[in-house]
């Protein structure tokens, strides 16, 4: 179905565009276990060598995870792989209590570097606004959502840019309006390939303040390559040489953001 989707954005289009569901989901709280590897392998594309092999790990419901490694180390991959767009060589994932593509509304993935089309005639409202398509669909027509895209906008400082065409954003100011999409999605789980990179300082502080906030309840799993940011996260993860180790795990609730 994601090659009928409208050319909005440029390769990966879906980076920043919500998923469509193959079929309704029923929606269980998360008390457990958000994300689980077991025996994982992968590469970044199909022929490709292996990014990583035998990787297995399990992330807490609430929890904010960092995950390191050199560049090259197949941060990129992992996180594309647990949001569903790269095929398993080996091993399972399971989000949630299922496998990435039937939970697809639950779970937001940002890309390092979403590319747009230029000068796609798209607000940030709209497309903000995206986010409800994964819970009503591309051809179904949306009556609701209107308060929850003010309440996002709000949240992530983006109400004096509502009006603005995507393709005139800054780097910050596009991750801000991603992020804001996720907030009216609902997603559950954010996989975030290094957020802060085209970050300036009050995107940052913005952008921290959402994702750290102790009355968020989403699941986070971030890669970064700032070592004066891990202190804030409750689990560390380090991809490095094809092999995965936790360096600290989720102690339980509550965790240290706040």
């Amino acid at each position: 179905m994601r090659n009928f989707l409208p050319s909005i954005f440029e390769n990966p289009l879906s980076a920043i565009l919500p998923a469509v569901p193959y079929a309704k989901e029923k929606k269980v709280d998360c008390h457990g276990v958000a994300i689980e590897a077991e025996n994982l392998a992968c590469s970044a594309q199909p022929g490709f060598p292996l990014a990583f092999r035998d990787v297995n790990f399990s992330i807490p419901c609430g929890c904010r995870a960092a995950l390191i490694g050199p560049n090259g180390s197949g941060k990129s991959t992992l996180l594309r792989t647990l949001a569903g767009l790269n095929p398993l060589t080996k091993g399972t994932v399971n989000l949630l209590g299922v496998a990435p593509q039937f939970g697809r509304s639950r779970i937001a993935y940002l890309a390092q570097r979403p590319q747009l089309t230029p000068f796609f005639p798209l607000q940030l409202r709209r497309c903000v606004q995206m986010g409800t398509y994964a819970h009503h669909g591309w051809f179904e027509e949306c009556h609701h959502g209107e308060a929850a895209i003010d309440k996002a906008l709000d949240l992530l400082d983006l109400k004096e840019l509502a009006d603005r065409p995507v393709h005139q954003l800054s780097g910050g100011q596009l991750q801000r309006t991603l992020l804001a999409r996720a907030t009216v999605q609902g997603a559950e789980i954010l996989l975030l390939d290094e957020p802060f990179a085209a970050l300036d300082t009050r995107s940052r502080e913005i952008v921290e303040s959402f994702l750290f906030h102790s009355q968020n309840s989403f699941t986070v799993l971030m890669a970064t390559h700032d070592p004066a940011e891990l202190k804030r996260f409750d689990c560390i993860l380090e991809l490095n040489h094809g092999t995965l180790k936790t360096l600290h795990a989720c102690a339980g609730h509550p965790h240290r953001h706040d």
